[in-house]
């Protein structure tokens, strides 16, 4: 009877019991779904972080853990950085890690970097860290195959050395690395165009060649501190004189080839001329021989001539070409005793 009436609960104990229970089912879930160890770990770390702020995090997908590593590293290291800004640059795709050491190293060298420009380095490079490594350590860069003719036509290379810093304040609107060579070259062209004697250049490159480069304003138009500028070498690399009378003389030479070969080509012409106009006398003399039997036959059937006229002819004709035969024959054999 006893256990009976201890069962018997009233309605308002039900109704607490109830609330008590649902409040239990409801802490449990809630448990489950908030990430308790990113929870506790900024809790040991002295950085509170509300149970709602990470459980809206993990609703928005963001990298809960992420974040309170680096909320955890901003408070170590005395910066005074937002869970908002923090959660920003993470849904950029910066990392937040390399941007806080960026920041503490950039202190530790006492160089002035806030967040925003740390965070605004990151997103546009994606080596925030190694900027700031280079804004701190100087690099040494070369100008090389900078060339420009001279006033006397002489050709100059010249290699520039610079010792630069990165200045983070100006590193996102200021001339990169290739432009800044690029004006630096344009300058040392003007100047060795105005050269009048290229031994001037050779002598005393500095001088001349960085006479009108000032580094002040190199400096406010780039992304770098210019700690120095120098001339690594100077030399003549081409002679144009020279090589313009070379030029010269194989233009010379080869109207020299043009006029030897109109000349040959004339020359042929003549020639060819010649041969055809002697073929023509030759065939007008064949033409004419071919004549003399018709000729003679046709004075022997009208009387003009005997047939015995004609055997003298012949026999003349012979005579002739016998005796021809005999002095040559004549001629051959004195050429013959001369060479002994």
């Amino acid at each position: 009877m006893e256990l009976l009436s201890l069962l018997n609960f009233g309605a308002a104990e039900i109704t607490a019991v109830s609330i008590f229970g649902a409040l239990l089912i409801a802490l449990i879930i809630y448990i489950c779904f908030v990430p308790m160890k990113s929870y506790f770990t900024a809790i040991f770390s002295g950085c509170y972080i509300s149970t709602f702020r990470l459980l809206s995090m993990k609703n928005r997908k963001v990298n809960v853990l992420e974040v309170v590593s680096a909320y955890i590293m901003c408070k170590k290291s005395g910066f005074k950085i937002s869970l908002n800004e923090i959660e920003s640059l993470i849904l950029s795709q910066g990392n937040v890690v390399d941007v806080i050491k960026s920041m503490k190293m950039a202190k530790d060298s006492n160089i002035k970097l806030d967040f925003k420009l740390a965070s605004a380095i990151e997103l546009s490079s994606h080596n925030v860290f190694e900027i700031v490594k280079n804004s701190i350590v100087s690099k040494v860069e070369t100008v090389d195959n900078i060339k420009g003719v001279t006033l006397d036509n002489f050709e100059i290379t010249v290699v520039i050395r610079l010792s630069l810093k990165i200045n983070l304040s100006s590193y996102l609107n200021g001339l990169g690395l290739d432009d800044l060579k690029g004006t630096l070259s344009s300058w040392i062209m003007e100047n060795i165009a105005k050269v009048k004697d290229h031994k001037t250049i050779l002598k005393s490159p500095n001088a001349v060649l960085l006479s009108n480069v000032d580094i002040r304003v190199l400096t406010r138009k780039s992304m770098f501190n210019i700690l120095d500028m120098n001339v690594f070498s100077a030399e003549v690399t081409r002679d144009l004189n020279v090589e313009k009378e070379i030029k010269s003389a194989e233009k010379e030479k080869i109207y020299a080839q043009i006029e030897a070969e109109r000349r040959k080509n004339a020359e042929e012409i003549k020639e060819l001329q010649m041969k055809t106009k002697t073929e023509e006398m030759k065939s007008a003399v064949l033409q004419a021989e071919s004549e003399v039997p018709l000729a003679i036959s046709q004075a022997i059937k009208e009387g003009r001539f005997s047939v015995m006229d004609y055997y003298k002819l012949m026999n003349l004709q012979a005579d002739t070409a016998l005796r021809r035969a005999i002095i040559n024959d004549n001629k051959s054999g004195n050429n013959e005793e001369g060479d002994f």
